[in-house]
């Protein structure tokens, strides 16, 4: 078929090889930007000022129940406002656990 020599073989499997590389790594940057889009959703939410914060508007965050919701709105009522994010580890409930992951979600104005 055709006569190639040694080094010619080598020069065509190379280059054969850096094409399925190419598209190895065009594919993994595909996948990864996906993957970059879906995290950064995540990463963007707006944080809720927790003296302003009425139970709809907790409710409307991931882990907050509307029985948690109702103790963090008694106890600002009761209290009166919150002077810091350490406060919410005073309502029953929220454990040092559970603050860590609320506190990314409020500020204290």
């Amino acid at each position: 078929m055709l006569n190639l020599t040694r080094e010619e073989c080598r020069v065509i499997l190379f280059l054969m090889s850096m094409a399925l590389v190419g598209l190895g790594v065009n594919f993994a940057l595909k996948v990864n930007s996906r993957i970059e889009r879906v995290v950064k959703v995540d990463s963007n939410i707006a944080k809720i000022d927790l003296n302003q914060a009425k139970t709809e508007d907790l409710l409307s965050l991931r882990g907050i129940s509307p029985k948690l919701a109702e103790k963090i709105i008694a106890y600002r009522n009761q209290h009166g406002p919150f002077r810091n994010l350490e406060e919410l580890k005073e309502i029953k409930g929220i454990g040092d656990y559970r603050y860590e992951k609320l506190r990314d979600l409020f500020f204290v104005d």
